[in-house]
């Protein structure tokens, strides 16, 4: 735990070294106070007292030490306990401080040593304890110690309490007791600073929505200052732009009162014109990096072509080679780290790492991840790619569109092959259709021949092949050995075929068929002309792909992939918000929130969960080409 006090000079020493801490501490008087005349131990107690709040700590140990261990039953022991305690606490040796306090509880409760255990509490990480015993003196102000005015008493107090807060989640309230500690008499310009920013560490770790709460009461204008940026963030998001113009207001007119600038590094706007990519360009993953670049620099090279070019840019980290930065640690959350600070990107692009996304929701910035989950409401970042589930369910639902009521499942027996297949049913039996039988194959299986002699025994219209696209190559002509045909949707009409009967059996080929390509037409085209896919992407020259595959083309001098498209929709997003009015961070986030983009790869929108909310695209074997289906 970070602790002020033990870094003003001025209020405490440096901790000693584990082998230089103090001896055990006195033990509690085995016989009862003796109430007394002692002038001897009077004056013993006063010289020792006297040494507490002065320039020489050794001493004063040393004499109140002394003191107890002569007068063991003295009627100023409690005093004198409560003495050395906070010379020890003043040293830097809390963990013997705490231990004489336990030892040497007063028979009734006693300020200072209540107020001294509360100081030891806050400390040693205890925070809940320390505020039970603190809060008292909030008000009534600290205690004297052992009968002793204590110089430091009402900055110790300050600082115990921001550091109790800030443990126990009361950012808003710790700022206050720091900014309180700022304005004692005494403090020093350096203390100063010091406290300040670790009030601004504090709100550094706030998310939007909790900076939001904490200000919802009133605060000090040090807590409005470092909090409200964030607020204002969370109320951007919400829509509430009425709000979030009036706490901005108020927050700068607090900062600048303050001398701190106008907007802190983790909520400032961003350049609209910046956009970062944080991906893998160097070591085992450098190709993922150079191909989503490709699609990515489309998207930029597109503005130029008008008339009148935009110049946007486009700032790399490399994730797998990132150096350290500010404890960030290396990787994706420095390469961030850097787009976020140095370079000022409005938003990035990048592979999901979970230090990423709370490095970003903890700035404000929009993040799209080339991922298949979705992030979180509480997040900053947005999921791109569709999961296999999500393209599972929009074959389903295609299907059942086309008229097809009665499913069979043919799949690999693996733990993929199963969570599609469950999709699937589930998505089959919620629109009114029937799964009539569900046959697996082992994974990297070749032969189907005893599946398909099964498959004819199965009364179903549409057959879903939960695999990808080099394992429909080889199931499709083994259907069509038994005599089992795809037939194109615009053809189909349910079958009537029974179980187990002879003949040509015309169904709808269902396959997720990831990583699907020409090679597919080009060793399986008869067997597969009006199956069904949702790969993701294919390079077709359709109305909504057709002007990127020919730039692509012109440009790289091959098809684009998966990849590149989703490289070019994760930055064509960044630009699309930019060109809808956006010119911060938030209102990024505001619009990717609530608005749809057509995308290479869908009409882009996410939900709640910041996850991709629009169905898959559902492409169709047509001929010599893959098309999305109408």
């Amino acid at each position: 735990m970070v602790f002020l006090l033990g870094c003003a000079s001025g209020f405490a020493g440096t901790p000693r070294p584990a082998q230089e801490q103090t001896a055990p501490p006195p033990a509690a008087a085995t016989a009862p106070i003796d109430a007394g005349e002692d002038h001897g131990g009077d004056a013993d107690f006063h010289s020792a007292a006297r040494r507490a709040f002065t320039g020489d700590p050794a001493a004063a140990q040393t004499a109140l030490a002394a003191f107890l261990a002569h007068h063991p039953n003295h009627r100023q022991r409690a005093a004198a306990v409560a003495l050395l305690a906070r010379v020890l606490f003043g040293q830097g040796d809390v963990t013997g401080a705490k231990a004489l306090l336990d030892q040497n509880v007063p028979p009734a409760p006693l300020a200072d040593h209540d107020f001294l255990t509360g100081l030891c509490e806050s400390r040693l990480g205890k925070p809940e304890r320390a505020l039970a015993l603190l809060r008292a003196f909030v008000a009534a102000g600290p205690p004297s110690i052992g009968g002793m005015p204590d110089p430091q008493a009402k900055a110790l107090l300050s600082l115990a309490l921001a550091e109790a807060l800030a443990e126990n989640h009361d950012p808003a309230g710790a700022i206050d007791h720091l900014d309180s500690y700022r304005q004692l008499d005494g403090v020093r310009d350096y203390e100063r600073i010091f406290a300040q920013q670790r009030a601004e560490e504090i709100a550094g770790k706030v998310s939007d929505g909790d900076a939001l709460k904490a200000l919802s009461d009133r605060h000090g204008s040090l807590a409005r200052a470092l909090l409200g940026p964030k607020a204002v963030v969370a109320l951007r998001n919400r829509g509430d732009q009425a709000n979030a113009v009036r706490v901005e207001q108020d927050i700068t007119a607090a900062r600048r009162q303050l001398g701190l600038e106008t907007v802190l590094p983790w909520a400032g706007p961003g350049d609209p014109m910046r956009f970062g990519l944080v991906l893998p360009f160097s070591g085992p993953q450098v190709r993922l990096g150079e191909v989503v670049l490709r699609g990515a620099m489309l998207v930029i090279t597109a503005a130029a072509h008008s008339l009148q070019p935009v110049p946007y840019t486009l700032v790399l980290r490399d994730a797998a080679s990132t150096p350290d930065r500010s404890a960030q640690g290396g990787g994706p959350s420095a390469g961030l780290l850097s787009l976020v600070r140095d370079e000022s990107v409005i938003g990035a692009v990048s592979t999901p790492d979970p230090k990423s996304v709370e490095l970003a929701t903890r700035d404000g910035v929009p993040l799209l991840l080339l991922d298949e989950h979705a992030p979180g409401a509480a997040t900053t970042a947005f999921q791109l790619i569709h999961s296999v589930e999500a393209r599972a369910v929009a074959l389903a639902r295609k299907a059942l569109t086309l008229g097809a009521r009665r499913f069979a499942i043919l799949g690999p027996d693996s733990a993929g092959g199963r969570r599609l297949g469950a999709a699937f049913r589930s998505a089959v039996e919620g629109g009114g259709g029937v799964v009539t039988g569900s046959l697996t194959y082992p994974s990297g299986a070749t032969s189907f021949s005893t599946q398909v002699a099964n498959l004819r025994k199965i009364e179903f219209d549409a057959l879903f092949v939960p695999d990808d696209a080099s394992r429909l190559e080889l199931v499709a002509p083994a259907l069509a050995v038994a005599d089992i045909w795809p037939r194109a949707p615009g053809a189909y009409s349910a079958s009537a075929h029974s179980a187990g009967g002879h003949g040509r059996r015309d169904i709808l080929l269902l396959s997720t068929a990831l990583s699907v390509s020409p090679k597919l037409l080009h060793n399986a085209e008869r067997y597969v002309q009006g199956a069904l896919l949702c790969p993701g992407f294919y390079p077709s020259d359709d109305n909504r792909s057709g002007s990127f595959v020919a730039r692509f083309k012109e440009t790289y001098g091959t098809s684009p992939s998966a990849a590149d498209a989703y490289g070019y929709d994760a930055t064509f997003l960044l630009r699309g918000a930019v060109e809808r009015g956006a010119r911060t961070r938030a209102d990024v986030l505001r619009i990717l929130a609530k608005e749809t983009f057509e995308g290479i790869t869908g009409d882009i929108r996410f939900g709640a969960d910041h996850g991709r909310l629009d169905a898959p695209l559902v492409y169709v074997v047509d001929g010599d080409t893959i098309r999305p289906l109408k």
